[in-house]
């Protein structure tokens, strides 16, 4: 008799239960559920992935039970593994006692150590290279729209110094590497990209301490530690994993719009979860960048700290994208690319072409291997610098790609 999912999952599920007040190890569930999770969608997957966080609950309860001796490390490990429940799988029903327990942890076991003073400055920025193939720019707007409707969501635009119009407490401490390391609190860990760029082989991700990662960027008075690689928190909910920085920022009205479907991308459907928005962080270096690529929603994309550089194309012109695909690449079946989501996990929504070459002899490499796109696209794309407090809106199915201009933290919010 075939034995379902569903009966795999309800025998782990009582094989944890029936261990929990034992000293077995919870590490076989964790391993159990992760593996299960990595075959299926977030909407079949739920079960599991709370059965993951159960799991890692009862892990991060042992490290710090009554009975046992709690050190410094013990703590830290707990924290962790709550961590890894909120990032790895989201922590369904039981994010706020999650959020409680950590909060309990560090308020009792940990303390909020003072950063390692590194003797070095912060270089000065030379100007990158840019292309002078993209021309044209995003329109820009200093009275947001009173009503957003279809004349509004066909295009992108900005709208210049919402934030500081809205009065955002982000745009002035989330520059602060203080106080991003006080609304964390002591132990947390963030998933991060490591590599310059997703689409090579060298290009992994891992889980570090967020101290760690903070100190490799450049903060006013905390010039970046040296790293051997570039390390780019990217299309993460950190806000859903540090409520606290919920309140600094607002999140624009537009997005509770329902807007219809653009006339460039009819199959266009609001994001499937409870509240059709996905909101994501993304702080990284100068440099840092996001290739080409679409996405399936609506995006009201807000610049909280630093300078960034946003390149955008209509969908007609994906043809001309040289987009992956089984038969560009043995790398189009990665499903660990961050652009991919779960919508559309795959690198076909990404292109091959760099956008932001590095050179102007690279960008004549990258006219001889993709002739098509700089033949036609350029006079179609449009660029725009946002700096602190702008949000940039586009459609869904437009092609866009990112620059990190100097230590930069935007928000995404996918609706």
């Amino acid at each position: 008799m075939k034995v379902t999912r569903v009966q795999l999952f309800n025998v782990a599920a009582r094989s944890l239960r029936d261990n929990i007040n034992s000293r077995a190890s919870v590490k076989p569930f964790i391993d159990r559920a992760y593996r299960e999770m990595s075959f299926l969608p977030p909407s079949a997957s739920r079960c599991w992935r709370r059965l993951y966080t159960d799991a890692c609950l009862f892990c991060a309860l042992s490290k710090v039970s009554d009975s046992v001796q709690v050190d410094d490390a013990a703590a830290t490990e707990a924290v962790a593994a709550l961590d890894r429940a909120i990032i790895i799988a989201g922590a369904p029903g039981r994010l706020d006692s999650i959020n409680q327990l950590i909060k309990y942890i560090q308020d009792n076991h940990l303390t909020l150590k003072p950063l390692k003073a590194y003797p070095g400055h912060r270089q000065p920025l030379t100007q990158m290279y840019s292309s002078s193939a993209f021309s044209v720019s995003v329109p820009c707007i200093h009275s947001p729209p009173s009503v957003f409707g279809r004349e509004w969501s066909q295009k992108p635009f900005v709208l210049r110094r919402y934030g500081y119009v809205q009065g955002w407490k982000a745009l002035n401490s989330w520059a602060s590497i203080e106080y991003l390391r006080s609304v964390a609190g002591p132990g947390r860990i963030v998933p991060v990209e490591v590599g310059k760029d997703y689409r090579t082989e060298e290009w992994t991700q891992k889980l570090m301490s967020w101290d760690s990662f903070l100190q490799s960027l450049d903060f006013p008075g905390h010039p970046a530690q040296p790293q051997n690689e570039v390390l780019y928190l990217a299309q993460h909910n950190l806000l859903m994993q540090f409520p606290a920085l919920e309140g600094d920022i607002g999140i624009p009205e537009y997005v509770y719009a329902c807007p219809d479907p653009p006339s460039c991308y009819p199959a266009y459907k609001p994001p499937g979860n409870t509240d059709g928005l996905v909101i994501n962080a993304w702080l990284g270096p100068r440099g840092t960048i996001s290739p080409a690529h679409t996405d399936p929603f609506f995006n009201c994309y807000a610049q909280v700290v630093g300078r960034k550089t946003v390149w955008l194309a209509p969908p007609e012109v994906s043809n001309l994208m040289y987009s992956f695909d089984k038969s560009t690449s043995d790398t189009a079946d990665k499903s660990h690319n961050p652009a991919a989501n779960a919508t559309e996990p795959s690198m076909c929504n990404t292109s091959r072409v760099d956008v932001f070459p590095d050179s102007a002899e690279a960008e004549q490499v990258s006219q001889d291997t993709f002739p098509a796109f700089w033949k036609e696209v350029p006079q179609k794309a449009m660029c725009v610098s946002l700096a602190p407090g702008d949000v940039l809106f586009f459609p869904p199915g437009w092609w866009h790609a990112m620059r990190s201009e100097e230590t930069s933290f935007s928000v995404s919010m996918w609706f």
